[in-house]
């Protein structure tokens, strides 16, 4: 199970590994590309899982019922944009926030596929029209969050077209220089970043790698 999960924690490029929690890997990506996110990350880190789970059935062939379980494991995306502050507890950074709990509870879901790539609404309308026709809608009633509007995509039958990105190299170098400039009182020590919570605006919350 552990050389699964760092096949899918080395393909998630752009993503930031939150934790490890039990068969699931919980990413960030904070002021990230939803669409390009989304579209291509998933495919590609199924795509490294599968490989790696088909080369250790072939290094270590066995019958018995756990290698059995094992070599059927499949992969699972569940995909959220909203807002989280980060909560330090001793050393340890926790992401926290509504949002935050609505993808824990996307992960109990009725989505009737084995491999998907799991949605709520608003993620799904910042993709392609060619990416959301994929999509089944199918609403859920979450605990303690309510009825939510959700889609889902089939991975075993769908084919996925990479996103294009929609922004400009100028776009990509005035959002460093923005952030830099801001950064900069407090990287001069003219000003202190607020203890506890901090809050980090929109991002897209995307928890993959969910086995089963």
């Amino acid at each position: 199970m552990a050389q699964l999960l760092e096949s899918v924690i080395d393909a998630a490029k752009g993503m930031k590994l939150a934790k490890l929690e039990g068969d699931a890997a919980f990413f960030w990506a904070p002021g990230g590309n939803t669409s390009v996110l989304v579209c291509d990350r998933p495919p590609q880190m199924r795509q490294r899982f599968r490989t790696r789970r088909e080369q250790i059935k072939k290094d270590h062939p066995c019958d018995c019922k756990s290698c059995e379980q094992r070599d059927n494991l499949s992969i699972k995306f569940v995909a959220h944009e909203g807002e989280v502050a980060e909560q330090k507890v001793k050393r340890n950074v926790e992401l926290a926030g509504v949002d935050v709990i609505l993808v824990h509870r996307m992960l109990k879901n009725e989505v009737p596929v084995s491999e998907y790539l799991f949605m709520t609404d608003v993620v799904a309308q910042c993709l392609d029209e060619s990416v959301r026709k994929l999509a089944t809608p199918l609403t859920h009633d979450f605990e303690g969050i309510g009825e939510t509007s959700t889609h889902y995509i089939d991975l075993a039958t769908s084919d996925m077209p990479p996103a294009v990105p929609d922004h400009s190299f100028f776009g990509l170098l005035w959002a460093d220089v923005k952030f830099e400039w801001h950064a900069l009182p407090y990287l001069l020590g003219f000003k202190k970043a607020c203890a506890g919570f901090r809050s980090l605006g929109r991002g897209a919350t995307e928890e993959p790698a969910e086995m089963g």
